[in-house]
């Protein structure tokens, strides 16, 4: 039994590492979507206000998948853990352990002033900051130039 509980722990592990690579091609993707934005404003008329929102908004969209990837980085770990130290024995009594990723989720849900504090947070990280503040910069030299 404890081979098939190892078996279900790893499926899991690989399709929540498959699911995590792929935020992060999607992440790529807003960030390619917030540079055509950017140009596409500075291309065609628009506002200097309606320019720096939508890069913000672009920016705080990110900060959220990215969030919500690192959840799913946390739920990898806990079944890394459960693998590594075989927590797991054949009696197995920690049932259903390999599924309980939500149930989790739930009992650990926080308030929304720590949701929007994970959200800023993860916002303010080399990897999710870049292209924002360079192209939020570009912006705003381009304003202060006309």
């Amino acid at each position: 039994m404890l081979t098939d509980t190892k078996n279900l722990l790893s499926h899991q592990w690989l399709s929540l590492h498959s699911d995590h690579e792929q935020y992060e091609r999607y992440a790529l993707l807003i960030k390619l979507s917030a540079i055509m934005i950017t140009l596409a404003t500075v291309i065609f008329p628009s506002t200097y206000l309606s320019k720096i929102v939508l890069l913000l908004i672009t920016w705080l969209l990110e900060a959220v998948w990215k969030t919500f990837q690192a959840r799913t980085a946390s739920a990898i770990i806990t079944i890394e853990r459960q693998l590594i130290n075989n927590e797991l024995n054949e009696e197995e009594k920690k049932p259903a352990t390999h599924y309980s990723m939500y149930s989790q989720w739930q009992a650990n849900r926080c308030g929304l002033n720590t949701l929007l504090g994970e959200y800023i947070t993860t916002s303010l990280k080399p990897t999710v900051l870049f292209p924002y503040i360079p192209l939020l910069m570009l912006v705003i030299i381009l304003e202060i130039s006309q």
